[in-house]
C-alpha cells in the first residue's frame, strides 16, 4: 500500500490546528490507528434514522467506512457493502457461515476482515484476493502502510504484506489483540492477563508492561476475557488501555487469582517507554458484581478521555487521571448493559452505544440530547444485544450495527470538508 501524502495515523493533534486531510472516511474503528474516535462532521440532532438495512444474520461486529462513504459490517456467514445514501446492499461476500469481525480498509481500497482463524483481503467490489490462516481465533485486523496486522486467540501476531505473505510474525503467552500504531509505525497490542505489548513495525519487541503486576493466565476464560482492551493513543504518545476484566465460562464469577481490586476494571495511562503514569479505577454504587470493564477511551480535541464502561456509565476523566465527570444512562443495577466509548463529532457531541440496543447523543458537559431505541433489551441469554460505536460519515451519517441483525444510519449536518478532520 502506497501511503499518500496527507494521510493521517493515530492521534491527531489537540493543539487547535486543522489537521491534514485524510482519503479515507473511517477505514477503522474509532477511525484512525491511534483510535482517537473523533470524525470530520456534525452529527445527528434527532435520533430518527435515516434508513434501516435488514441484514438477516446476527453480527458481533462494528462498521466501517470505505473512502467512498460506503458502510462495511460483518455478520454471521457474510460481509456486506452497503450504499451510504440508500442503505441497499451494493455486494455480499459469503464466509462459509462463520462470523466475520469488524472490517477495516487500506489505502488502495481493499478490504480486510477475519471470520474464525481466517484473515481475508477483498477488491472494493468485494472479490477475494487472497486469505490467510492464522491458526486460532482471530481478531479484527488492522491495516497500516506496507502491512496488515492481526493477533489472535492462540497468542500470535502476524503483519502480512499486501499479497497476504507473512513479513514477520511473534507468539506470546495468552491472547494478543491487533494494535493500535502511532505516529512512528509502533505497534501497542492488548493482552491477557492484563498485559501491554509494544512492536516495533520490523517486529521487534520494545517492551512488555503489566501494569497489573504478574497476573496468572488461570483456566476456563472466555476469548479475550482478561485482557487489556486495545488502546487508544494521546497526541503526546501516552496509550491509555482499559481493562477487559471477565468471568469464568458458566460460573459468573471471577477466578481466585485477582485478588483485591484486580477484579475491578481500570483505565491505564502508559507513556511511550511502558512506564505506567497513573491508573484509574471506578466501582458504581450498588452494581452487585465483583468485576467491571472499562473500555479503553476515545479522545476529545483537548485530551479529555471518554471511557465507557460495563456499568451503563460513560465517563469523563482528564489526562492526569481525574474524573471529570460520569455520565448514567439510567438502565438499571446490574452490570450489564455495557455502555461503549463514544464517537465524537465535529462539534464534540458524544455519540454512546449500549448493548441493551440503544444509542444516545450527550454533549460534553454530560448533557443527553437525544436517544434512539430499538426495542431490542439488553438478552440475558446471550449477555448482549449490541448497539455498536458509529462511524461519522464524510456529511455526519452515523452507521451503528444492532446484533439483532440490523443497520441503522441517521442523518447528520455537514461535515468541514471531505475527509478534513476537524476539532471536536
Amino acid at each position: 500500500m502506497e501511503k499518500k501524502a496527507g494521510d493521517q495515523d493515530g492521534a491527531m493533534p489537540e493543539d487547535g490546528k486543522e489537521d491534514m486531510a485524510t482519503t479515507l472516511v473511517w477505514p477503522t474503528p474509532y477511525q484512525n490507528a491511534g483510535r482517537t474516535g473523533r470524525g470530520a462532521a456534525n452529527g445527528p440532532t434527532s435520533e430518527t434514522p435515516k434508513w434501516t438495512y435488514q441484514a438477516g444474520a446476527e453480527s458481533a461486529a462494528w462498521s466501517v467506512l470505505d473512502a467512498d462513504g460506503n458502510v462495511l459490517a460483518g455478520f454471521k456467514g457474510k460481509v456486506v457493502c452497503i450504499d451510504p445514501e440508500r442503505g441497499t446492499a451494493k455486494w455480499e461476500f459469503s464466509t462459509g457461515g462463520a462470523s466475520a469481525t469488524t472490517c477495516c480498509t487500506g489505502d488502495d481500497g481493499t478490504v480486510y476482515f477475519c471470520a474464525g482463524s481466517t484473515v481475508y483481503a477483498l477488491s472494493p467490489e468485494g472479490e477475494m484476493k487472497w486469505s490467510y490462516e492464522m491458526g486460532a481465533t482471530a481478531d479484527e485486523p488492522c491495516a497500516h502502510e506496507d502491512a496488515i496486522y492481526t493477533g489472535s486467540a492462540g497468542g500470535v501476531l502476524v503483519a502480512l504484506d499486501e499479497d497476504g505473505n507473512p513479513k514477520w510474525e511473534k507468539q506470546v503467552t495468552g491472547d494478543i489483540r491487533s494494535p493500535s500504531i502511532d505516529r512512528q509505525g509502533n505497534l501497542y497490542c492488548g493482552g491477557s492477563s492484563l498485559t501491554l505489548y509494544a512492536f516495533d513495525a520490523q517486529g521487534k519487541e520494545l517492551w512488555v508492561a503489566k501494569p497489573a503486576g504478574d497476573v496468572s493466565l488461570g483456566e476456563g476464560y472466555y476469548d479475550w476475557a482478561n485482557t487489556l482492551d486495545t488502546p487508544s493513543i494521546g497526541a503526546d504518545g501516552t496509550i491509555y488501555a482499559g481493562s477487559m476484566t471477565g468471568p469464568l465460562k458458566g460460573t459468573g464469577t471471577m477466578p481466585g487469582q485477582l485478588p483485591g481490586d484486580l477484579a475491578l476494571g481500570k483505565l491505564y495511562a502508559i507513556s511511550p517507554e511502558g512506564q505506567v503514569k497513573w491508573s484509574y479505577s471506578y466501582s458504581a454504587a450498588g452494581s452487585g458484581s465483583p468485576y467491571l470493564s472499562i473500555h479503553s477511551p476515545s479522545i476529545g480535541r483537548d485530551g479529555t478521555l471518554y471511557c465507557g464502561t460495563s456499568m451503563w456509565r460513560v465517563l469523563a476523566i482528564d489526562p492526569q487521571g481525574r474524573l471529570v465527570w460520569e455520565y448514567n444512562t439510567g438502565e438499571g443495577t446490574t452490570v450489564c448493559p455495557s455502555v461503549y466509548s463514544p464517537s465524537i463529532g465535529l462539534d464534540g457531541l458524544l455519540y454512546v452505544a449500549t448493548t441493551s440496543g440503544k444509542m444516545i447523543c450527550i454533549n460534553a458537559q454530560r448533557q443527553e440530547q437525544w436517544r434512539f431505541d430499538s426495542g431490542n433489551p439488553w438478552l440475558p441469554s446471550k449477555n448482549s444485544n449490541n448497539m455498536t460505536p458509529p462511524p461519522i460519515g464524510a456529511d455526519g451519517t452515523l452507521f451503528s450495527i444492532l446484533a439483532e441483525v440490523k443497520v441503522y444510519a441517521w442523518p447528520g449536518r455537514g461535515s468541514a470538508g471531505r475527509g478534513k478532520p476537524g476539532g471536536s
